[in-house]
């Protein structure tokens, strides 16, 4: 198949190729003090420059979904979406899956929080080829302390069915994943997930 290769054909069809990119920094950071999470900084840079970082060479298309400090985020030079405050990451998702589809920048989007940072570089690849071998709607990541179900490869066209699973007041990611077809993707380690501050200093001790 011709997007085993994507490096050897043209641009735009080496962007469709690819799966779309969409980073989850819309969160409260309610365990942080209510403080944007993405401009955290770890080992010089902020959260959300890590993952951005780590995510653009993988996708052929990516944006970030926030709800403040939305001009310091379009200055990375990523689409910025905005999106329903306090309807949890899926609320995010969603904006992200529209907009993919928007631009027509692929069949499946490959999602990450701004606090996951040490996405490997790989990533993208291995999720799309277990994808294809499993014909799943949405891949999930799994490491060796548990599930992590928004970093995911999710397909697109599940959007409407996600905007209606909200609409319906079911914040539940987990939830609406198992409404689908569903396979995890196994990371041997752990990921470097910073969900609060004590997880912070820790990592940076």
């Amino acid at each position: 198949m011709q997007s085993t290769h994507p490096l050897t054909i043209t641009d735009d069809r080496r962007r469709r190729a690819l799966p779309a990119g969409g980073i989850l920094a819309g969160g409260e950071g309610r365990r942080f003090g209510g403080v944007d999470k993405g401009w955290l900084r770890y080992d010089g840079s902020a959260f959300v420059e890590r993952v951005a970082a780590a995510l653009a060479p993988q996708v052929g298309w990516l944006a970030i979904s926030a709800n403040r400090n939305l001009a310091a985020y379009a200055a990375l030079g990523y689409p910025v979406l905005t999106d329903r405050i306090g309807a949890g990451p899926l609320a995010g998702l969603l904006r992200l899956l529209e907009a993919a589809l928007a631009a027509d920048s692929g069949e499946f989007l490959l999602s990450a929080p701004c606090d996951a940072l040490n996405l490997p570089a790989d990533l993208g690849l291995r999720m799309v080829e277990l994808q294809r071998q499993s014909g799943a709607d949405i891949v999930v990541l799994a490491d060796d302390a548990g599930l992590h179900p928004v970093v995911s490869l999710t397909r697109c066209t599940l959007a409407a069915d996600l905007a209606r699973h909200l609409q319906a007041g079911d914040y539940s990611v987990q939830r609406w994943q198992q409404r689908h077809r569903r396979v995890v993707a196994q990371l041997g380690g752990r990921l470097l997930n910073i969900n609060d501050a004590s997880a912070l200093e820790a990592a940076d001790a």
